[in-house]
């Protein structure tokens, strides 16, 4: 008898504590839940007050002013973001992920999730790697306009210029810009038609690097010059106001590098070479008061980057997190996250516990019973 009376205690402990175990585990699953349900609606908040300053840096979304573009007649904006120095894999143009939300009837949201590569922009800080165009299925559509890390939050606005499209010159682009971030405008090239448009220059680029490219695109592989347009270097050079020697040294530095690259042979680097030389030295310098550039420093000018961090443009904006203003989204985004954790762990030491006084319970009854049976 007390054999059986033991082995329904035995059973009674099992059931008390497996219901235990279920509790434990029902109230962690509802704080993580509870926990992810107030990092939505933090995140949803976020959408309340895009433009306001308070938010800039916050969430992971960015904002387009669709009533100040004026677009009509539309069902869908879309947002498409791309690094601006063409490297990595971005969503394709007008693709079910970068379809935007309407928020309001002015205002659309983009979250910048989708890309893939939410981190990295995260990251940036003040870094401007990033380029990002608002469009719309009636196929009007922003200028490129600049965009770092910080620009998260912020809402992009159109200003009512237009703006030359860089390689079309038959088409005009609508120019954008943030509301709170004046350093992310309209990005600044030069069009196929030698003019300079736009504001804001994508982090490795300056002024110097832009008239390197220009030279290097219209003279070909035989070294061959478009005259149409390599003969307004001069007139690039005075409005961009560089230096004709900064801007030969930046165009070895470039060669260099195709061949280093093997993207380039030497043989086309060298004929490349000669021609620009020939151009540029036949040039004057803005910097020296319109002087006549010496040629022989022209033809002897050193190899120089002079987007001095171009190289690292890419890894700095991975480093910048500690000091950029994004630190406050990292922050609340670790915050849940830390949160979920420390759930984890308080149902991980119940569940502990529970299996520890299992054990201890069955071992009192199985001592129990055997020094009844003795």
């Amino acid at each position: 008898m007390f054999k059986k009376v033991m082995s329904l205690a035995l059973a009674s402990t099992l059931v008390l504590s497996a219901g235990a175990f279920a509790a434990s585990a029902a109230e962690a699953e509802d704080a993580v839940a509870a926990n992810d349900e107030s990092a939505v609606a933090a995140d949803d908040s976020s959408a309340v007050a895009a433009g306001d300053e308070s938010q800039v840096g916050a969430g992971t979304k960015i904002y387009f002013d669709v009533k100040s573009a004026g677009w009509k007649n539309f069902s869908k904006i879309y947002c498409h973001v791309w690094r601006a120095d063409g490297t990595g894999k971005w969503p394709s143009w007008q693709t079910k992920k970068e379809v935007c939300k309407k928020e309001s009837d002015d205002l659309y949201s983009y979250d910048i999730t989708k890309t893939g590569n939410a981190e990295e922009i995260q990251n940036a800080g003040s870094k401007n790697l990033y380029c990002v165009i608002f469009s719309a299925d009636t196929q009007v559509q922003i200028y490129n306009t600049i965009m770092n890390g910080n620009c998260i939050g912020d809402t992009v606005y159109v200003t009512g210029n237009k703006i030359e499209n860089p390689k079309d010159s038959s088409k005009t682009d609508t120019e954008a810009a943030w509301k709170n971030h004046p350093e992310c405008g309209p990005q600044k090239v030069i069009t196929s038609t030698s003019k300079v448009v736009g504001t804001a220059l994508a982090d490795g680029t300056t002024d110097v690097t832009l008239l390197a490219d220009y030279l290097l695109d219209y003279v070909s592989d035989d070294g061959t010059a478009d005259t149409s347009k390599t003969d307004k270097t001069q007139d690039l050079i005075n409005q961009l106001k560089i230096s004709p020697l900064a801007v030969m040294s930046n165009v070895n530095f470039k060669l260099e590098g195709f061949v280093k690259e093997e993207t380039m042979t030497q043989d086309v680097a060298n004929k490349k070479k000669a021609t620009i030389e020939g151009i540029l030295g036949n040039c004057t310098d803005p910097t020296k008061g319109g002087e006549k550039v010496n040629k022989d420093e022209i033809k002897n000018a050193e190899a120089k980057n002079d987007a001095a961090d171009t190289s690292g443009s890419s890894n700095g904006g991975s480093s910048s997190n500690g000091s950029s203003s994004n630190g406050s989204s990292n922050g609340s985004s670790n915050g849940s996250s830390s949160g979920s954790n420390s759930v984890q762990s308080g149902q991980e030491t119940t569940i502990f516990f529970v299996f520890a006084g299992v054990m201890v319970a069955a071992a009192g009854v199985f001592f129990l019973v055997r020094r009844r049976e003795n």
